[in-house]
């Protein structure tokens, strides 16, 4: 009896495991048969607008821009809004796939991490030019941005000599006007020698412009002088092949020197003084640009100085009253400009809402600056910048790190930054004091032993040997760290 129950038993259970296991594999089948029938996703597909980019890049090509430069050769990486397309790179990540009928062209969904600006990057260990295009452009102007990069992938291979110091830039004499009345000047002179009916007269405005610079830099600091000729034989170069290859003429450039920029706008001066200066010589000097390539250290003013000295020109004059109305523009947008940074500085102390002052009790060392908006900051007096984005600083005793959740370009709203550098540089020497203002919501202030902790909107705190206080809604921070 027990021997039989107990068949019985394993007759039925082995029942059961049959039925689960057709019922599984009826299941699966189903399945299968499900997803069989639903159409696979779809591969992403080059919007319209950036294929129309990289075939005017192999277009351009054919202009013959630069002695070796294959515009088609450089990886590029650019974000069309929806995927990220990459042509040309040897080693490309695994995330990218071929593009159907389109040779050596590569795409993944969405923007590539390392596809942020129109800059060069490395991707999969190869400098890469990225290009993102601004939606409201035109093709011409986006255009500008993919040659551009394009050429800095080729130029920084060729020409190591020339690395702008960024940091140069923050210590520039803004508030000089007899600086700026002799680069408006410089500029005038040429934007004349681009136009000239004559190479001779060419060559007359050449020299004035020259006599000019010659002049001016003999008053500013040798890294001041370093950061102008870098920033003309890096980005000068690319924006004039960049605008060769998009047909633009070079009085357009002339036309880009004349234009008013923002005091503080300088950097990009020196982007239309290089390219102009690349005109100037394609006018005076045949074969300029395979001199550059066989000596990567030549400048352009050295070449041009020598195509003048081959050609003796007596310089051209500016009359009185021209002199006095480039005077007045350089007086008129210095003032402009103070007029801003007053603004500026006086909205953001006036800011109401919550605020936190961090500072260092006396011989502590400064904080170090470890990321910061390099484009959108604000150089006031005295050295105090206002950082209307992203600023982190750090030291022995911790990190303090800023962002702003609401910045807009050009606009200083949200949680922005003030610091005080410790020494004469506004932030090469460091911060000795950071104010933080136009907070949304009073942060929560942390309880952790021997360390001050702060966490809100746009703000991270983690300082070590310090001590915190509130007055009504300002939070001080006094940093008591080991002293170097």
């Amino acid at each position: 009896m027990k021997t039989t129950d107990h068949r019985a038993r394993r007759g039925a259970a082995a029942r059961r495991i049959l039925v689960a296991g057709l019922s599984l594999l009826a299941a699966v089948s189903a399945g299968a048969g499900l997803r069989a029938r639903q159409d696979p996703a779809p591969a992403p597909v080059p919007r319209a607008e950036a294929l129309g980019s990289l075939r005017a890049l192999d277009d351009a090509a054919a202009r013959g821009l630069w002695p070796g430069f294959s515009p088609a050769a450089v990886p590029l990486a650019l974000f069309d809004g929806e995927n990220t397309l990459l042509r040309g790179h040897p080693s490309p990540p695994a995330e990218f796939v071929p593009v159907p009928g389109q040779s050596r062209l590569l795409i993944t969904r969405g923007r590539y991490p390392a596809v942020t600006a129109n800059s060069t990057r490395d991707i999969g260990g190869v400098r890469t030019a990225t290009v993102v295009p601004e939606p409201a452009a035109s093709f011409g102007w986006n255009m500008l941005a993919v040659v551009e990069e394009a050429f800095h992938v080729f130029w920084l291979e060729r020409h190591p000599a020339f690395r702008p110091d960024e940091m140069a830039r923050y210590a520039y004499p803004l508030e000089d006007v007899g600086n700026l009345h002799a680069l408006l000047a410089e500029d005038e002179a040429l934007a004349r020698a681009i136009e000239a009916a004559s190479s001779s007269d060419a060559a007359a405005w050449a020299a004035t412009a020259l006599g000019l610079r010659r002049a001016r830099i003999a008053s500013l600091d040798e890294d001041l002088r370093t950061y102008e000729s870098a920033l003309e034989m890096m980005e000068g170069t690319a924006n004039y092949v960049s605008r060769v290859a998009v047909g633009e003429t070079p009085a357009q450039t002339a036309e880009r020197l004349r234009r008013a920029r923002p005091v503080d706008g300088i950097r990009w001066r020196f982007y239309d003084s290089g390219a102009a200066l690349c005109f100037v010589l394609d006018r005076l000097s045949a074969g300029w640009k395979a001199a550059a390539e066989r000596e990567p250290a030549l400048t352009m003013v050295e070449q041009l100085r020598a195509a003048l000295g081959e050609r003796p020109a007596n310089a051209a004059s500016f009359s009185d009253a021209e002199l006095s109305a480039l005077l007045a523009r350089a007086s008129s947008a210095i003032a402009g400009f103070e007029s801003r940074r007053a603004q500026v500085r006086a909205s953001l102390i006036d800011r109401p809402g919550a605020r936190i002052v961090i500072s260092l009790a006396a011989g502590v060392e400064p904080f170090r600056i470890r990321r910061f908006d390099p484009v959108n900051l604000l150089v006031l007096r005295g050295g105090e910048v206002a950082h209307p984005h992203n600023l982190t600083i750090e030291s022995a005793q911790g990190t303090v790190e800023v962002t702003n959740p609401g910045f807009v370009r050009g606009a200083f709203d949200g949680a922005v930054a003030l610091s005080l550098p410790a020494g004469s540089h506004p932030l090469r020497s460091g911060v000795r004091e950071l104010t933080l203002v136009g907070l949304s919501a009073t942060p929560a202030i942390g309880n952790d032993p021997g360390e001050v902790r702060i966490d809100g909107p746009g703000v991270s705190i983690r300082l070590r040997n310090a001590s915190v206080s509130t007055e009504g809604n300002v939070i001080r921070i006094e940093v008591k760290g080991t002293r170097p």
